[in-house]
């Protein structure tokens, strides 16, 4: 009895290593993409913003679920295949980027306008003030939303089931295929899901204390 809980809770934490591998993957790519569209987005360039205003509405404005399965089954009518592992990050880092471009965006207007005008007035051009002055007070602002987003994509990693990669939902699925203990199976699913989304809450909570700026909201 102890030898088979113990081999489930082995293949539980290899579920989990994936999941892990997948949410890594598209929560640094989701970053990225929401980083450099959200200050194209401050920047106001109509042609530009028309653009990712169309790409962050089309990703959060419809059931991550439904793009998992356009990723995976419609994409090959047009000739492009994905592997259940592709799908997996990249359905993450869409997701994530269309609502990490809104974090970043609203972050970056949150600079205050007077460190930017005082920078201009002290002759600095306009993307060195950018890079000395908006861009580290907007990163600490974005601790708390890109905090926020992250735990989502990694809870989201459960929806790859659909497509077969064998994250922790799908193997913990599987365990209970094979044994019938659903209550014990999931039971721990759950406790990995809420120990990984804890240790980030509380690693955001930490960078927010030390990086925290007088005045704009941020955790003391």
């Amino acid at each position: 009895m102890q030898n088979d809980l113990m081999k489930e809770v082995t293949e539980l934490l290899a579920g989990l290593g994936n999941s892990l591998l997948i949410s890594a993957i598209g929560i640094a790519l989701g970053i990225g993409i929401g980083l450099v569209l959200g200050a194209i987005r401050y920047a106001r360039i109509p042609i530009t913003n028309i653009a990712i205003v169309g790409f962050v509405n089309a990703f959060r404005c419809t059931p991550l679920l439904v793009q998992i399965f356009l990723l995976f089954y419609a994409l090959p009518d047009i000739g492009i295949r994905l592997t259940p592992f592709e799908t997996s990050w990249l359905a993450l880092a869409l997701w994530g980027g269309a609502y990490q471009t809104e974090v970043f965006r609203a972050a970056f207007e949150a600079v205050p306008k007077g460190e930017v005008t005082a920078a201009r007035a002290l002759g600095l051009p306009a993307f060195q003030t950018f890079l000395d002055i908006t861009l580290p007070i907007a990163l600490r602002v974005a601790i708390t939303g890109t905090t926020t987003t992250a735990i989502t994509q990694f809870r989201s990693s459960s929806f790859m089931i659909v497509v077969g990669y064998q994250e922790l939902t799908y193997v913990a699925n599987r365990i209970v295929s094979d044994t019938f203990k659903v209550f014990e199976t999931f039971g721990i699913a759950c406790l990995m899901y809420l120990l990984v989304c804890s240790i980030l809450s509380a690693l955001s909570r930490t960078f927010e204390r030390r990086l925290a700026i007088p005045g704009l909201g941020v955790v003391k």
